[in-house]
């Protein structure tokens, strides 16, 4: 009886020994990466830190460059950003979204689609950029089968099947109609349609 008693006592004692070294883990290594809305897996800050807002002139900035067609991270850090000059989060979440609206020419053609909050803790603000590779826009003219077949500017999805062979073609235009002739715009596309309808 005495020793089904010790026994006992030592497995609860056990049991909480191990309890407690789970919860200890937990909470000083929590997991770093979680998978987001977008099923990627992005870094958490943990929860022994804390957030630090509103931004101050101590703040530093670094802005994480995210290239997922590539599976590329680069990281660049900056030494002010006026424009968060005393937000607190909402304020910086705030101008994110701002300055998604009213995206510049330079930022659009380099495909930025996400620009996001990472973390901030330890003075450190991490803002993301996410760039996706943009397929080229406008048209693509093939052969197949001897007859010429428009392809979107992603070379896989048909525009148009059209009806004029390829041997209606002058000689320079058919090989590079062979390997995919671009046209830039609905523009090029009608005019070199109505050259070569018959």
């Amino acid at each position: 009886m005495k020793r089904n008693l010790i026994f006992a006592i030592g497995a609860l004692g056990i049991g909480i020994l191990a309890a407690i070294a789970v919860l200890s883990y937990a909470y000083f290594y929590p997991r770093l990466y979680v998978e987001d809305e977008n099923g990627e897996y992005v870094n958490v800050e943990t929860t022994s830190q804390k957030e630090t807002f509103p931004v101050t002139t101590e703040t530093i900035f670094q802005i994480e460059y995210y290239y997922p067609d590539e599976e590329k991270r680069l990281t660049e850090e900056i030494t002010e950003f006026p424009e968060l000059l005393g937000c607190d989060k909402d304020g910086v979440i705030k101008y994110l979204d701002y300055y998604m609206q009213h995206l510049s020419k330079e930022e659009q053609e380099k495909g930025l689609q996400f620009f996001e909050l990472a973390s901030y803790h330890d003075n450190v603000l991490c803002l993301r950029k996410t760039y996706r590779r943009q397929g080229k826009k406008g048209y693509y003219a093939k052969s197949f089968n001897g007859m010429i077949v428009i392809l979107n500017g992603d070379e896989r999805t048909v525009y148009e099947y059209t009806q004029i062979s390829i041997h209606l073609l002058p000689e320079e235009l058919k090989e590079e109609v062979r390997q995919g002739y671009y046209l830039e715009n609905e523009e090029e596309l009608y005019s070199f349609l109505e050259n070569y309808s018959s």
